[in-house]
């Protein structure tokens, strides 16, 4: 862990999947609980949005079009799914330390809305930035959403908030777990890396302070030197 000179702490800022909840992508979590799973289909459409050949929207739209290519699938029945996920270890130990030292807490994730609300509501976050599934009248899943969060574009969001709350973003912390958080962990005073050791080549290119952690418990003493 790397810790340099403190300034004010007043929000902290989570992904949600691989860092909230144990798994990577709440995208392929639907896609394996319904049967749908495509490892290549998975490759190819990360490699196309990488290279700029596709939207985040568009790709949203072809995981959509995937997980409904077999019928209606619910949002009663996705909430059931999201509702079985574990939460990650020390998720709710961390976020109560957090509210009881006076931290804000948010989500900014491009995962999806109905595993970030029912997380959020677990652990008392309020604030959440994630991107929207949308149902019909039949309460049927549609093979399009509501892009929110960019994955590569996390740090407009942080931006955003910034400028909602009146909060500078080096009283910001952010903690990721992927490359896809860099554009925030550049951003922010407090960037947290979670067990992504490609994150820490590139963020110490650009930034002097930052926080490598193996585990959401090891956020506490980060935040009470920060806080004293």
């Amino acid at each position: 862990m790397k810790v340099l000179s403190m300034s004010k702490l007043r929000i902290v800022v989570f992904d949600l999947d691989g860092v909230l909840v144990p798994f990577r992508s709440s995208w392929w979590f639907l896609q394996k609980y319904f049967g749908v799973d495509d490892e290549v289909f998975r490759m190819v459409n990360t490699e196309l949005f990488y290279k700029g050949l596709i939207t985040y929207s568009e790709w949203m739209c072809r995981d959509l079009t995937l997980l409904t290519s077999k019928g209606c699938i619910t949002k009663d029945e996705i909430t059931n799914a999201f509702n079985k996920v574990e939460l990650s270890d020390g998720a709710e130990e961390v976020c109560n330390y957090l509210v009881s030292r006076g931290v804000e807490l948010a989500i900014v994730s491009g995962g999806i809305d109905v595993l970030a609300n029912y997380v959020g509501s677990r652990l008392g976050i309020k604030r959440i930035y994630v991107n929207k599934l949308l149902f019909d009248d039949n309460n049927c899943l549609l093979p399009y959403g509501v892009e929110v969060v960019n994955p590569l574009k996390k740090d407009e969001v942080l931006n955003k908030l910034s400028n909602e709350l009146g909060i500078p973003l080096d009283e910001f912390m952010y903690v990721g777990d992927t490359t896809w958080d860099l554009s925030a962990l550049k951003v922010v005073g407090y960037p947290v890396i979670l067990n992504c050791s490609e994150c820490v080549e590139e963020l110490k290119k650009v930034k002097s302070r930052y926080y490598v952690i193996s585990s959401l418990i090891d956020i506490i003493p980060i935040v009470d030197e920060v806080i004293t």
